[in-house]
């Protein structure tokens, strides 16, 4: 999924009260989250219109988490606390179990030294 993408899904399933400046940087969070967290790499700054058809690091079946977390924090924000904290249940469970997929998927090799292992 395109960052580009993900911003059309969003449009069609929430009325985005913010400009896009402010939704790119939720995403760019939630991308460094990502990055940084399960990856173990540094963070991700995303620009509106210059980086639409920059791919997601997330890959289905797991990217459906995006559009989750961005309906959260958009429910968050105009204070609609129940939806936003269904949204947000959802998208951490998608979010853990891509975790725990990337983990196994790449496992150190043995004997190997592990940093960073969440």
């Amino acid at each position: 999924m395109t960052v580009g993408y993900l911003m059309e899904r969003l449009r069609e399933v929430r009325a985005v009260p913010f400009d896009a400046a402010a939704v790119y940087d939720e995403l760019s969070r939630l991308e460094s989250m990502v990055s940084e967290e399960v990856q173990g790499c540094g963070p991700v700054l995303l620009r509106p219109g210059a980086d639409d058809e920059t791919p997601l690091l997330v890959n289905p079946p797991y990217d459906g988490m995006y559009l989750h977390y961005l309906c959260a924090r958009i429910d968050q924000a105009v204070q609609e606390y129940d939806s936003a904290n269904t949204e947000m249940t959802v998208f951490s469970g998608l979010y853990d179990e891509y975790a725990k997929w990337y983990r196994r998927a790449h496992l150190p090799r043995r004997g190997a030294k592990v940093k960073r292992y969440v």
